[in-house]
């Protein structure tokens, strides 16, 4: 009988203490989601990756033309466009989209990679870097794939991330 007891309170007692450690591990889960809610570390991060994911997608566009729609496209570059970018592409003559007509070719970007090298979350400004394969198809042509690397600036407005300019990255190389 006194060996039974014993058992009872092995067993009562590692009982208890599971119960503790588990209790311990909830108030330190919960301590840790409540740090973490306030946390101003997730909000940079956050606005971080929504300045990666609409860079990458006003890179894509800024590479995009399509000669059917050259009005069409040149109203998409200014919608992810701001400051001196913009006022470039508000700037641009009218023979210059009329030579996109004439060359017949859609060109299509596609961003392979990219990533801010500089992003100040209070400044509302961001750098990516970017690389970006464009194909250009001609009717009755194969169509020719570029690789190119682009550095855009972006600054948050009130309409979200904007790209202020936009710049190819010259490739190294023995000259």
């Amino acid at each position: 009988m006194a060996r039974r007891m014993s058992w009872r309170r092995v067993l009562t007692g590692a009982a208890v203490a599971v119960v503790v450690i588990a209790a311990m591990f909830a108030v330190r889960g919960v301590l840790a989601w409540i740090s973490a809610a306030g946390d101003e570390d997730l909000d940079t991060a956050k606005a971080r990756d929504e300045a990666l994911r609409a860079g990458r997608q006003h890179v894509a566009e800024l590479t995009t033309m399509d000669h059917e729609d050259v009005e069409g496209g040149l109203r998409r570059w200014l919608d992810v466009a701001t400051g001196p970018l913009r006022s470039e592409l508000e700037d641009t003559e009218p023979a210059t989209l009329s030579a996109v007509e004439q060359a017949g070719t859609v060109a299509t970007g596609t961003v392979l990679t990219a990533g801010l090298s500089e992003f100040n979350a209070e400044a509302g400004t961001a750098t990516l870097l970017a690389s970006v394969e464009v194909t250009t198809a001609r009717e009755s042509a194969d169509p020719v794939f570029a690789r190119n690397r682009y550095r855009a600036q972006l600054r948050h407005t009130d309409d979200g991330w904007k790209v202020a300019s936009f710049e190819p990255i010259p490739t190294g190389g023995a000259s």
